[in-house]
């Protein structure tokens, strides 16, 4: 099948969100047995529709002089791929007409070969496109041009200014560099730097504590070796990891996390610990927690204790430790994930902070007095993060911060103690931790 026509029908089994869609394109690179390199092209041409969805809508609008709830969806898709392939890839429009045609013919799409292609052949160029925005309000035009919610632009802009707002959207929009993270408990760095050498990467060391997180070139071909089933790494971005950084996990210790699927945050507290920590870790989907057993177990990692719980209300052991990943709006990893831009609305963020407020109210309650609580979140939105403590630090004077800079460098540390990491100011994508210490009574 043209690689073109298998990734406009992967778009058109959306309405307008896009849940799992690596899970379909692997599902498709199997069904049309596709080489590895047409597996990367098809990954290449869904993600980046998905990204620049609303600036290319706008760009085939302004071609065929008609708004794009006009199309029918498989013709839609067709043109987005094709528009991407020009303002993105910059394709010659000549080459991706006839590839785009070709691709219509295989979806049997022949009544709008003529459309598909006087469309794409009066594509505007990048120029053109900026001259015409140029005439919108400035966030409608970033909303456009960056191919945001215009909800979230308005609050990004209202909270961090134009400038710092047009830089947020443009790291969302930039490819990131893929982090790994070594598994201490079934290899040696050393001994696996060797093998990473011998099989010909080159490998950029980040940073060597508490783990080590490493970068190579061809990321892509070191997920498909048997070093990643074996488990000798994981996939994880540094900024997410200071959550357990803080936490400091340590030999011996009761640990619970409370919100733990996919697993990457439970699986390095165990590879801190080692097997004399006694980790608890839960999720509220059973779902979830077949994932989270998935993951540990391909780490060599068996000394987890797992249950399906719900953080809000649930009940669980008492512990010297607890992370709090809170399921949160993710507006800092949106450059990690194409779909969940359009996944989210504002009502789902008043949602968010009712939940992550109950869930933290809860799990309180089972902190040992002296114990070390670190909540944390992948969003940029201060009522996710300051907002939530402020709140709870108010109903709860037997609770105080411990300064991040204790655990974290200072570059990722605020003025009032925690980490938090914004993609304009770290280049890195954003996160929020905070490390809370419950008082001894009388103290």
């Amino acid at each position: 099948m043209n690689i073109r026509a298998a990734a406009a029908r992967i778009l058109s089994s959306y309405h307008h969100q896009y849940f799992n869609y690596e899970k379909k394109i692997d599902a498709a690179a199997v069904d049309l047995r596709l080489s590895d390199q047409d597996r990367d092209f098809l990954y290449l041409l869904v993600k980046g529709v998905i990204l620049y969805r609303d600036y290319l809508d706008y760009a085939i609008e302004v071609a065929a002089r008609r708004p794009v709830e006009r199309f029918e969806k498989a013709v839609l898709n067709l043109l987005r791929v094709g528009t991407f392939q020009h303002l993105i890839l910059e394709t010659p429009l000549y080459a991706l007409t006839n590839e785009t045609v070709n691709a219509a013919r295989e979806l049997k799409k022949k009544s709008a070969l003529g459309l598909i292609n006087a469309v794409l052949r009066h594509l505007p160029d990048k120029t053109k496109l900026e001259s015409l925005l140029s005439k919108l309000p400035p966030s409608e035009a970033l909303a456009i041009q960056s191919s945001h919610p215009r909800w979230l632009i308005d609050r990004w802009i209202d909270q961090y200014g134009i400038e710092n707002t047009c830089r947020i959207a443009e790291f969302n929009n930039v490819y990131q560099q893929i982090f790994f993270r070594h598994n201490p408990l079934k290899i040696a760095w050393r001994e696996f730097l060797k093998l990473l050498h011998e099989a010909g990467f080159e490998v950029s060391i980040i940073t060597e504590v508490p783990l080590v997180f490493f970068t190579v070139e061809r990321p892509g071909d070191l997920l498909r070796t048997k070093f990643f089933q074996d488990g000798f790494m994981s996939v994880q971005d540094i900024s997410q990891s200071f959550g357990v950084q803080l936490l400091d996990p340590k030999p011996g210790e009761t640990i619970i996390d409370a919100c733990a699927a996919p697993g990457g945050k439970t699986t390095m507290i165990a590879q801190l610990t080692g097997p004399t920590g006694n980790i608890y870790t839960y999720d509220l989907s059973p779902g979830k927690v077949r994932l989270l057993k998935n993951e540990t177990f391909r780490l060599g990692i068996d000394f987890v204790n797992y249950g399906i719980g719900d953080a809000r209300s649930g009940s669980y052991p008492m512990a010297d430790k607890i992370l709090l990943d809170v399921p949160c709006s993710g507006t800092g990893v949106l450059a990690r994930r194409a779909d969940s831009r359009w996944n989210r609305t504002a009502q789902d963020l008043e949602n968010l902070i009712g939940l992550q407020r109950e869930i933290l109210e809860n799990m309180m309650n089972y902190l040992k007095p002296g114990g070390t609580a670190v909540y944390c979140s992948c969003s940029i939105e201060s009522e996710e993060n300051w907002s939530n403590i402020d709140w709870f630090l108010e109903r709860h004077p037997d609770f105080k911060i411990e300064p991040a800079s204790i655990l974290v460098k200072n570059r990722y540390c605020d003025d009032r103690g925690a980490v938090t990491i914004l993609p304009h100011i770290h280049g890195e994508t954003g996160s929020f931790a905070v490390r809370l210490q419950k008082l001894e009574p009388g103290v």
